[in-house]
């Protein structure tokens, strides 16, 4: 299965979630076992969804997973995976082996919501929120015009809109416009945004934006 760095992510019924940010690896068979997804500029989160949960992978990834049933996943934690070793092959059409984690074969699908409860069976709801959970920070304000720079400070184009996870409201993909006399739209996933305010900075030049395009 290849798919991309910056990869739109979608629910069952087609709502954006987030983009792809990692591949994790079965440390056994080497095999995609799931995808981690990124959501949220400056309110950055991560969360990790089995290959089970994957519908169909095409010039998008979509889940046999609801908006809400994904945003009430635990956050992805990295210190739980480890790069992929430099003795194996790297997967044909990726450059970025940093791009790939490899995990155990035990990942725990009773993490997922895949048993929620039901208002129409109980009258409970379907989700229950933890009060005592820390308040999530709004997302930046960004401004159609806003000038795009790469990590060196070079301006790469103006944003054209932005993207958002409607379960969430966490920023999924900025649309820049790239080019003077030709406007090539490029959508780039909140995962490489370094800062956001009077100009959007990314943290990837201008070269790796460009692998992001689509033809």
């Amino acid at each position: 299965m290849l798919v991309p760095f910056g990869t739109h992510v979608v629910d069952k019924n087609g709502k954006g979630v987030g983009t792809v940010s990692r591949l994790v690896l079965d440390s056994h068979s080497r095999e995609v076992v799931s995808v981690v997804v990124h959501q949220g500029v400056l309110n950055r989160r991560q969360v990790e969804i089995p290959l089970s949960q994957v519908a169909s992978v095409g010039t998008e990834v979509r889940l046999s997973l609801l908006a809400a049933e994904v945003k009430e996943l635990d956050s992805f934690h990295a210190p739980n995976f480890r790069l992929m070793p430099d003795h194996w092959d790297m997967p044909v059409g990726f450059d970025q082996r940093d791009f790939f984690l490899v995990g155990g074969s035990a990942w725990a699908e009773s993490s997922l919501p895949f048993q929620p409860t039901s208002p129409e069976a109980s009258g409970t709801p379907r989700f229950v929120r933890d009060s005592d959970a820390p308040h999530e920070p709004p997302e930046p304000d960004i401004a159609a015009g806003t000038h795009v720079c790469d990590k060196a400070g070079q301006r790469i184009g103006e944003v054209e809109g932005v993207e958002f996870d409607e379960a969430s409201h966490r920023i999924t993909r900025v649309k820049i416009r790239r080019g003077m006399l030709f406007h090539t739209e490029t959508a780039i996933p909140a995962s490489v945004i370094a800062s956001a305010g009077e100009r959007l900075t990314l943290s990837v030049g201008a070269e790796a934006v460009k692998k992001l395009e689509r033809g």
